[in-house]
């Protein structure tokens, strides 16, 4: 028995883990994991890692 998947699911899932992957490697950087995981997900994670690869690093917090 075959459980009916919807075919917009299978393409939906890795555009969501890319984009999670994205956010996850950019949670160090100037937008954050949430800045960088919404960019990848409004446009598209090839542009996600474009931006995430052109950020710096966040500065240290000055205690």
């Amino acid at each position: 028995m075959l459980i009916p998947v919807n075919p917009y699911l299978i393409l939906l899932l890795p555009f969501l883990v890319v984009s999670w992957f994205l956010g996850y490697l950019g949670r160090d950087f100037k937008y954050g994991f949430w800045g960088n995981f919404v960019i990848s997900l409004v446009f598209t994670p090839v542009i996600g890692l474009i931006v995430l690869l052109a950020q710096d690093r966040r500065s240290p917090v000055k205690r």
